[in-house]
Formats: C-alpha cells, structure tokens, sequence
C-alpha cells in the first residue's frame, strides 16, 4: 500500500477558491439528491452524458458555468445567447442602465436563451445574471466594443 501525498502547505487564492466551491457543490448535490425527483432527473443526466451516477451529475451541473456570447446583428439591434452545456438555467434577468441613471430589470421566460439589445443600451452597460438550478448567480456584464 502506498501513502498519500502530502496535502500542500500552502495554496493559492485560485486553489481555496475552488476547493471551497467543490465543497459548496458537494454539499448542495447531498441535499438536493435527498429529493426523488430530482434525484431523477440527475439519474437521467449521467445516463444521458456518460457520468459514474446522479451525485457526479449534479456536481457537474454546480460547477459549469454558463456563458453569454454575441450571435449576431440584425440593423440596429445585437443578439446574444445563454448556454450553459449539458444543463439548463434556472433565470436570466437582464439589467439595463438607463441614461437616466435608473435600471430596467428584464426576465427571460423560462425556457428562453436568446435576447436582444440596441446599441445605446449596449454603451450604457448591462449586467446579465443568470441563476443555475444550485440557485448560484453569475454575473456578466456586457459593454458596446
């Protein structure tokens, strides 16, 4: 039988910050597969995408990120996708700075990963959050180039 290696003695910010993230999801995953239909529907998911069970589903559903791109232009107005891989988001609000100094607050209806902005809301400065089944929030904010 062989020994573990040493835990290291020091670790960088980036290493506390995903340890501690693993933890949060492995914590989250243990309580959410206490529900049997969701336990279910993370069943479903390792199947579908080759993982070990439902635990190691649901742990990678906490830890990948979802990401706003940039699809397209159609005349004055900029197309922008929500893809989160293999998964499926909980809410995407969309919060616009209005010249006025006031923000607009824009929920995407369940289901929906695609929206559309004009330029001048675009050079104002939007903040999209997007909440994932854990209930985590990302934040991207989205600026005219």
């Amino acid at each position: 039988m062989c020994n573990l290696p040493p835990k290291p003695s020091t670790q960088s910010e980036p290493q506390k910050e995903t340890r501690n993230r693993f933890r949060k999801a492995s914590e989250w995953a243990k309580s959410i597969l206490l529900d049997a239909e969701q336990k279910a529907y993370y069943q479903k998911k390792a199947h579908k995408l080759k993982l070990p069970n439902a635990y190691t589903a649901a742990i990678a559903d906490y830890m990948r990120s979802a990401k706003v791109t940039a699809v397209n232009e159609y005349g004055d107005k900029k197309t922008f996708s929500i893809y989160k891989k293999d998964f499926a988001v909980a809410q995407v609000d969309i919060v616009v700075n209005k010249d006025s100094g006031e923000k607009e607050t824009r929920t995407l209806p369940k289901g929906e990963s695609y929206f559309w902005l004009h330029p001048a809301e675009l050079q104002a400065g939007v903040v999209v959050m997007i909440t994932d089944a854990a209930g985590v929030v990302q934040q991207h904010t989205l600026m005219a180039a």
